[in-house]
């Protein structure tokens, strides 16, 4: 899909709504291509584009450092610091003073209605401290905008504000090119949890194929906190789509375990994206409660390479092929 294109903003007041924000998350569903990858994944470090040079060249065996110098191109220092402030300033810019902004693990910058910022932040802190609790090994260290609107109707003017275009989701996205989520979290705090999982896989596993990075975090879109730096994946909204499609023999095939492993993007977000969504989520929360998921994660993502579709690294970690496994995982499903 083509992103949306950046465009110069005109401020905009949020409408006043009280947003409750709860540690049990609910979400529905995303609108297909919930995740849009605007540009190439961000770089660690920030780079300046080489100056065209005009003008005979020197041809030499050995150049002297100035001209090495010229020739080489010029990389400058990601600053942290700057970017955050530059967010903040864009946000204020774009939708008024009337907005409040906090902080999250130094590169989260949450972005909402005054009074209604806190309660998000948190349970975006709780959430983001449980994914790095012996999930996800590597933390974004880029800033990230998180931008939170109380309902459609402002959610939707920032999106036709900000890219002349409508959002590309009714609930939430996250696009990589500019490092910044975009959420409608009127329907739940969940729309939050779960878009917060896509810069921590591109982080941390960039390789990843949609179905494994959306099946995880469509798993937190539905959750419950312990103690801290504990996530559980519960039960949501997408399981009847699911349990519909095991009891429909023509359906029966598409939600299998085996029809996961090598699906390409185009075809998890095709024609049954909302049932490829659900057996992803599903298998997600079923490899968590058998205590495998996070250790799949890391095996898959260690040995990519030479297990691109992550089979070999399914059978190490819970001693079945997918096909073998289906039967399990059909029965494990009709208990829920």
């Amino acid at each position: 899909m083509t992103a949306p294109l950046p465009s110069c903003s005109t401020p905009m007041r949020l409408a006043k709504v009280v947003l409750a924000l709860t540690l049990i998350g609910c979400a529905r569903e995303e609108a297909p291509a919930a995740r849009v990858q605007s540009t190439p994944r961000a770089s660690a470090t920030a780079t300046v584009p080489t100056p065209t040079l005009s003008g005979n060249t020197v041809a030499s065996a050995a150049p002297t450092a100035a001209s090495a110098a010229v020739s080489e191109p010029t990389r400058a220092p990601y600053d942290l610091t700057r970017d955050v402030e530059e967010r903040k300033a864009r946000a204020m810019a774009e939708l008024g003073e009337r907005i409040s902004i906090q902080i999250v693990r130094e590169v989260f910058v949450v972005i909402g209605p005054l009074g209604q910022v806190t309660g998000a932040a948190r349970t975006a802190e709780l959430a983001i401290d449980a994914y790095l609790n012996g999930r996800f090994t590597q933390a974004p260290t880029h800033a990230i905008s998180v931008y939170l609107f109380p309902s459609a109707k402002p959610y939707e003017a920032y999106c036709k504000q900000h890219w002349k275009a409508p959002c590309i989701s009714g609930f939430g996205f996250y696009t990589h090119g500019e490092r910044q989520i975009v959420l409608n979290v009127g329907p739940g705090v969940g729309t939050l949890t779960h878009e917060l999982v896509h810069p921590l896989f591109e982080q941390d596993f960039p390789e990843a194929p949609i179905w494994f990075e959306e099946g995880v975090a469509s798993l937190y879109e539905g959750f419950g906190l312990g103690k801290k730096g504990e996530i559980r994946g519960v039960k949501n909204w997408r399981l009847p789509t699911l349990i519909a499609a095991i009891n429909n023999p023509k359906l029966r095939e598409r939600a299998q375990l085996d029809g996961l492993f090598g699906m390409k993007d185009e075809t998890f977000r095709g024609d049954f994206e909302s049932l490829n969504y659900a057996t992803a989520r599903y298998f997600c929360l079923w490899l968590e409660q058998r205590k495998l998921l996070w250790e799949f994660y890391r095996k898959w993502r260690e040995n990519f390479k030479t297990d691109v579709t992550g089979e070999q690294s399914f059978l190490a970690v819970s001693r079945q092929s997918p096909s073998e496994a289906n039967s399990a995982f059909m029965r494990w499903l009709r208990t829920l």
